[in-house]
Order: structure tokens, then C-alpha cells, then sequence
């Protein structure tokens, strides 16, 4: 499966992709920014690995802990390859001997000061391509019949669904040696197989291209970059989100989140999507709002036979307006979903790829729904999500992003759903209104889908006054 052409430079000049290039541009994309060794072979990227910290709690034997990763890894083939140059193209190629992850133990201590010694640092440490496992898992002994783990993955490798699979695939493993009477694990599915589907000559590919192309050029006009109350963000190039807001969203909350996405045909997270998309055209133009093109992650898995596959699956997607006019609040929520879901998948294509310097710059926002984990538990190991207290200690210091806003919806399966956006303050002075306006939208449509669109935009306006 071919990924990017090769270039003199660190970042890779894109062309037009080969037959059997990589699906789901994740990788592409990555590749794009990567470095290069001497030899021409990429030796790393610039995006963090997807890592997840966990708490395990209960009696742990880390012998059959380490045994179970080498068993839920080796048999994974994407963390197994290497992306390599062959014939003036990196291609991703399956069990090129890329070494198989393994379990390290480290010292142990009290959790906050374990994460600020190693596991912060472990987290956002770049893999190296050719040489390191795609896969990173360090034990820390906490307490009396407590650990944390670190579970980090090669991004280029990985998404968020992929950690995911990859912990109740480990946590089976688990279970197995340690004699639970459980069936055996089966083998995930092959991304190998998965990617050999797609290829430039498909009829997907070249409807993919054109569509994607279509929905960049829309950020190219100026008119579509939001000005915010307060905002200083003229002739800003590089981005901090250093500032952040959050609203815990409680069961009633969430309740009515639901009942209003099943009214427009949507499910809650794609619901406050295109809530943050009404709140962002807001202040385009007060007289006419403009829709915003803004960037969101969908988990590239939209068939059914797809939703276990492992690998860079993810798909960084650009949003789309309504396909006709809507005069009110619910009519418009309704043809924002129907839009957006109808949006072809990428085949192997990247955002990257297609857009330009103009339409990147006026794509001041990116939004992204974190997929729970959930509470697994194996041979009396229960694993639970990192406690606020230390998932704040994980923070990395450098906080510089593409985006100046940072839009995320967190679940978890005990605690209440996180509506949280982390923002450049010079482009968005305040966070707090920015969220207060998006779930006011969810207020309005609840007591009242006939109001007027015109009206709507004024009641997002008002949260800032």
C-alpha cells in the first residue's frame, strides 16, 4: 500500500497518489510533515501518539500482563510494519520486522509524581519509524493493589478506536492466562487486507477528490473566519490554546441532548457538531451569516465489516452547509446532519493534499469526540479512566496547535459527559461563552425547533453581551 511521495525536503511534496495507495489519509497526512533519514526512509512525524493513561485497580500479575501485550500486538499487522521508500514512494508494508511492543515496568511511587517523572514525557514522545515499537506500554505500582498504564501508540499507525480495540483486546489476552473461563480472544482484522480495497482508479477515489475539493475551497474566502468579541488574532500565523473552558454535562442534560438529536435524526455528539458550526457562522457577518468550513474527526469506520479493523482509520474531515436554504432552528440542525453524514468517505485521501495556504488559514477550528472506554475488568483487575486530577498532571507543557480552537466532547461511562474547548486567547479571549452558546442552541431546539434562524444567530450573539 503506497503512502506519500518522497521528497528532498522534510515535508513531502504531495502528487497524485499511485493504485493501492494507504486509505484514510491519517498517515498520508502525517507524512506530509514528517522527516526523512539520510537514506530516504521517514524516521518520524509530528503528531503526538494516541496514548490513554489507566488506573487498575485489584491484584495484578505483571508477568501475565507482559505476556498478554506481546500476544495483543504481534498478531496486529499494522503495528508490525513499516513505512519504507520503495521506488520513490513511502509505502506502509506489513511485518517488515518493526519490533514487537513489550511491557516495561517502571519505578514505583505515588501517581503524581510517576507522571511527572516518566509517564508525561512517555506520553508525547515521538516513535521513531524504522526502529521502535508502534506500540508503548509502561507500568507504574501506585499503591496496594493499584498501577497505572500507559498505553501510547505511533500515530502514523493508530487512532483512537484502535487504542480501544487494542485494551479489551490485551484485557482478553489477560484474562485467558490468568485462567478465567472465557473463550479466547480472535485475532483483530487485518488493516493489510482492509487497505488492499482501495486505489486512485476506483470510482470513489476520483468522487472523493472532487467533493473534498469542493468543501476546502469554501474556507478560501475570507468572509468565512470568524471574528470573536475582544479578539486580537490579526496577522497570527501560530497558535497556543493555552486557555480553556469545560462544562460537565449531567444525565438530565444529557437526556435532552438525546431527545434533540433523535429529533433531527442524529446522535449527541454530531448534534453539538453542528451546534458549534451555528456558533462559529455567528460571527461571520451579523447581517448575513456565513457558514464556517471547520475540521472534525469521524472514526472512518462507517461499515459495519470496518468497525474492528485497527489502524489510521480516522478520517479528518472539513464540515459542509445544509443542501438548501432552512428558515428555522430544527429545519436547519436536520439538514446540517443529513449533510454531513452523507459526506463520502476518503479513500486514502488527505485534507492536506487538496487544500490551500488560504482556505488552512481560515480553518480556526478543529472539533473531536473522544470514544469511551468504558469499565472492563478481567481475572479481578478492574481498569478505570484516569481520575481529572491526574489527567490534568498529563497535560504537556508546550501547548501550541494547528488550530486556535480546540473543540472536545469526552465520555466516559460513569462520570459526566465533558463539553470542552481549549483555545488560543487571542482569537477567542473567553472560552465560557463560546460553550454557553453552543448548548443554548441545544435549549432552543429543544423548547422551540420553529425559531427562526435569524433569531437563533442572535441568541448565540448574546452570550457574549
Amino acid at each position: 500500500m503506497d503512502t506519500v511521495p518522497h521528497g528532498r525536503s522534510s515535508r513531502a511534496p504531495a502528487v497524485d497518489p499511485l493504485p493501492g495507495a494507504l486509505p484514510y489519509g491519517l498517515q498520508r497526512e502525517m507524512l506530509l510533515r514528517a522527516e526523512f533519514g539520510t537514506d530516504g526512509h521517514p524516521t518520524g512525524h509530528r503528531y503526538p501518539p494516541v496514548h490513554e493513561l489507566l488506573l487498575l485497580r485489584g491484584p495484578l500479575d505483571p508477568g501475565l500482563l507482559a505476556h498478554a501485550v506481546r500476544q495483543a500486538t504481534e498478531g496486529v499487522d499494522v503495528l508490525r510494519g513499516r513505512l519504507r521508500l520503495c521506488g520513490g514512494t513511502v509505502r506502509w508494508l506489513p511485518d517488515l520486522g518493526r519490533p514487537t511492543a513489550r511491557l516495561e515496568e517502571i519505578e514505583p511511587g505515588p501517581p503524581r509524581q510517576v507522571i511527572r517523572d516518566v509517564l508525561r514525557e512517555a506520553a508525547e514522545a515521538s516513535f521513531d519509524l524504522q526502529h521502535d515499537p508502534a506500540a508503548r506500554f509502561l507500568l507504574a505500582r501506585t499503591g496496594p493493589d493499584e498501577h497505572l498504564l500507559l498505553i501510547a501508540l505511533d500515530h502514523a499507525c493508530a487512532d483512537g478506536r484502535t487504542l480501544v480495540l487494542l485494551v479489551r483486546h490485551l484485557l482478553h489476552r489477560y484474562a485467558v492466562l490468568a485462567g478465567e473461563q472465557v473463550p479466547a480472544p480472535a485475532r483483530l482484522p487485518s488493516f493489510g487486507t482492509f487497505a488492499g480495497q482501495f486505489g486512485e482508479a476506483l470510482p470513489g477515489r476520483a468522487v472523493s477528490r472532487a467533493y473534498w475539493t469542493t468543501a476546502l475551497a469554501r474556507a478560501e474566502d475570507v468572509r468565512r473566519r470568524p471574528r470573536f468579541p475582544g479578539a486580537a488574532d490579526s496577522g497570527v500565523v501560530s497558535f497556543s490554546t493555552d486557555a480553556a473552558a469545560q462544562r460537565a454535562l449531567d444525565a438530565e442534560y444529557v437526556a435532552r441532548l438525546n431527545s434533540v438529536a433523535q429529533g433531527v435524526g442524529s446522535d449527541r455528539h454530531r448534534l453539538l457538531l453542528a451546534a458549534v458550526q451555528l456558533v462559529l457562522n455567528a460571527w461571520t457577518d451579523e447581517s448575513e451569516p456565513r457558514f464556517v468550513p471547520f475540521n472534525y474527526f469521524r472514526n472512518g469506520r462507517h461499515l459495519r465489516e470496518w468497525l474492528n479493523v485497527p489502524g489510521p482509520l480516522a478520517e479528518h474531515a472539513v464540515t459542509v452547509p445544509t443542501e438548501q436554504e432552512a428558515g428555522t432552528l430544527g429545519d436547519w440542525l436536520t439538514g446540517f446532519v443529513r449533510a454531513n453524514a452523507g459526506a463520502p468517505p476518503f479513500h486514502g485521501l488527505s485534507l492536506r493534499e487538496l487544500e490551500t495556504p488560504a482556505s488552512e488559514h481560515n480553518r480556526i477550528a478543529v472539533f473531536n469526540f473522544l470514544p469511551p472506554l468504558g469499565r472492563p475488568a478481567a481475572a479481578g483487575l478492574r481498569i478505570l479512566p484516569c481520575p481529572p486530577e491526574l489527567a490534568a498532571e498529563m497535560e504537556p507543557d508546550d501547548q501550541s496547535a494547528r488550530f486556535p480552537l480546540r473543540v472536545r466532547l469526552v465520555q466516559d461511562m460513569d462520570a459526566p459527559l465533558i463539553f470542552r474547548i481549549e483555545h488560543d486567547p487571542r482569537v477567542l479571549p473567553d472560552g465560557a461563552p463560546f460553550l454557553d452558546a453552543a448548548l443554548g442552541v441545544v435549549e432552543s431546539a429543544a423548547v422551540r425547533p420553529g425559531l427562526p434562524l435569524g433569531e437563533a444567530y442572535r441568541r448565540i450573539r448574546h452570550h457574549w453581551t
